[in-house]
């Protein structure tokens, strides 16, 4: 039986584990790839006789490597010593400064990073990252003119073309020249990569100026006609709101952004807060210059995105923390990239920092937990959450953590418990709990309930009719169990059609058909699905058997060989091993 093992871990902010990316600056990477002499490392380094490759580890060459290996590992507190020490030893050397530069600011040490700044600069002028952290200690000096003469001095082609419009808009925002700011921050309304960031700022910056009716009109084309704004505009013009006197406005706009976004924890608190009786109005987004490039810095890590593993974001992400500690926006995103790596001690760290009293101050308790559970504390993770759960009977969260955790152990029947205890907290269902169901179903399906499971997946399927997961798994199910034939094959067609690269779907498309006895057209979706997926024992398997059926039995042994190859689970392999000693049994005959 293939199902995407993905569906069991669906729910957003929740991953299934994945193999280790190490995280390698592009700039750092095409360093590594030159000769290691670079390092400088003379024949007074060598230590004969050293187990270590003839190499002392107390030189710029072991440290080199040290630092190198560290940083595979994504280890940056490791790596920026190792590459200290090197810089220590040899000075002048630039790969040992560009090295740790890049690791002190992964590592948050921001500050240290900008002493090399200068010699990295001398280097090559033209590298952004370097000028955008001396900026921003700049900026945290007030130094509103060391930016813009850094801005004029400096390279304008390529990528700080892009960033020089944004350090010189806060800077001169920092100044109260308005009318340079506003100027140099419209520069990017046309950016390829950062017009998103334009409007993301130019309210928030117009709001800063004082600009009030200039602000209100930005605050209304950024968000008026969007399905969905961005949650920090949201919040930032709802203050804005409240301060001009129209409370009833701001609610308005929260409530109608949680009619469609309801389980943001930013607007839940931002509306918690304006309906709190005799509070104070809350206070802008951005409260000065330095906040507005911190935001830009956030903001620009935003649009980066995932495209190179995350690697300029979490930089990104470091100088905006660097430039404002509180900026938890940030601090969520940056754990998010950890976990992505499954670096859980990093995200747990970094979790850690958010404040009691920040909007995402549960989110990072729940992830908090989750975190600890990928580091096998499978008890103390438990008892947090149930803490949680007790703490506050209302919120479903909590529970739906622990039904997630107990499905991703295997324990299906506390995981139906709890999805169902969640359920129970949900005063309305509505289309966006399809996947409780999901969930539910998986773990019921999973436990051996299958009437049960049955009715979960269907509920799903109501609320989300063409959702290719509940699709391929109910369909596959169907088909398994030999009822709804047409039917079952029918929905795995339409997530075939949803998602045509998604190997695990394929394979059940196939699969569907090897089950009907259609094992030549089996045969063409299963190599397709391996094409898609080739390192599934399943799928693998399943082209094994399809090519079995159809007289190809040396390629069927041979795909099952490879199956056996992938490290399938006991039961698999038990089974593979088992055909290639005896081959498939004939088709029982239909007359």
């Amino acid at each position: 039986m293939q199902i995407d093992k993905a569906a069991l871990f669906f729910r957003p902010g929740l991953r299934h584990r994945k193999s280790r990316r190490p995280f390698l600056p592009a700039a750092l990477a095409l360093a590594l790839a030159l000769p290691l002499s670079a390092c400088g490392a003379g024949d007074g380094h060598m230590a004969s006789g050293s187990s270590r490759g003839g190499y002392e580890l107390d030189s710029p060459y072991g440290n080199f490597l040290a630092a190198r290996h560290a940083r595979l590992l994504n280890d940056n507190a490791t790596a920026a010593k190792y590459y200290l020490r090197a810089l220590e030893e040899d000075p002048n050397n630039a790969l040992l400064a560009q090295g740790a530069f890049l690791t002190l600011i992964a590592d948050g040490r921001v500050a240290e990073a900008v002493t090399l700044t200068p010699a990295l600069r001398a280097h090559n002028s033209a590298d952004y990252l370097p000028r955008m952290a001396q900026a921003s200690a700049m900026m945290l000096a007030r130094d509103y003119d060391g930016i813009l003469q850094l801005v004029n001095e400096g390279p304008s082609g390529g990528i700080n073309a892009a960033f020089n419009p944004l350090l010189s808009a806060f800077a001169y925002a920092g100044k109260g020249e308005a009318d340079q700011a506003i100027a140099n921050l419209d520069k990017l309304e046309r950016h390829p990569l950062l017009s998103g960031v334009h409007a993301h700022l130019k309210p928030l910056l117009l709001d800063l100026l004082g600009q009030t009716d200039a602000a209100a009109a930005a605050y209304r084309r950024a968000i008026e006609g969007r399905e969905r704004a961005g949650t920090r505009l949201v919040d930032a013009y709802a203050r804005f709101l409240e301060r001009q006197g129209r409370r009833d406005e701001a609610r308005s706009l929260l409530t109608e952004q949680m009619a469609l976004n309801p389980d943001n924890p930013v607007l839940q608190h931002a509306l918690r807060m304006l309906n709190t009786p005799n509070a104070h109005p809350a206070e802008p987004l951005l409260g000065n210059a330095v906040d507005g490039l911190a935001e830009a810095m956030f903001a620009s890590a935003s649009a980066l995105g995932r495209s190179d593993g995350g690697e300029l974001a979490e930089l990104h992400l470091q100088l905006a923390l660097f430039l404002r500690p509180d900026l938890d926006d940030a601090r969520m995103l940056l754990a998010d990239i950890y976990e992505s790596r499954e670096q859980w001690d990093e995200a747990l760290a970094t979790y850690s920092k958010i404040s009691p009293a920040s909007a995402y101050a549960e989110s990072a308790q729940l992830r908090s937990a989750w975190c600890i559970n990928e580091l096998g504390r499978t008890e103390e993770a438990e008892r947090i959450l149930r803490n949680i759960v007790k703490t506050d009977p209302t919120s479903p969260r909590a529970l739906l953590t622990l039904a997630d955790m107990e499905r991703q152990m295997e324990n299906w029947s506390a995981a139906v418990k709890d999805y169902t205890a969640a359920l129970a907290r949900i005063p309305k269902i509505e289309t966006r709990h399809w996947t409780i169901f999901f969930g539910r179903g998986v773990a019921n399906e999973r436990a051996q309930n299958w009437q049960q499971a049955e009715a979960d997946m269907l509920k799903a399927l109501e609320l989300q009719p063409d959702q290719p997961l509940v699709l391929n798994y109910l369909g596959y199910s169907w088909i398994d169990r030999n009822v709804n034939i047409e039917r079952g094959t029918q929905m795995i067609e339409r997530a075939v059609a949803l998602r045509p690269n998604d190997g695990a779907v394929v394979d059940s498309l196939g699969w569907a058909l090897y089950r009907q006895g259609r094992y030549a057209e089996a045969v063409v979706q299963l190599e397709r699905a391996v094409e898609l997926k080739g390192g599934d024992a399943v799928i693998t398997d399943h082209l094994g058997d399809a090519y079995w059926r159809v007289g190809r039995e040396e390629e069927a042994r041979f795909q099952w060989r490879r199956a056996l190859g992938l490290k399938p689970d006991h039961d698999l392999a038990v089974q593979v091993q088992r055909k290639l000693d005896r081959g498939l049994n004939p088709v029982a005959s239909k007359n």
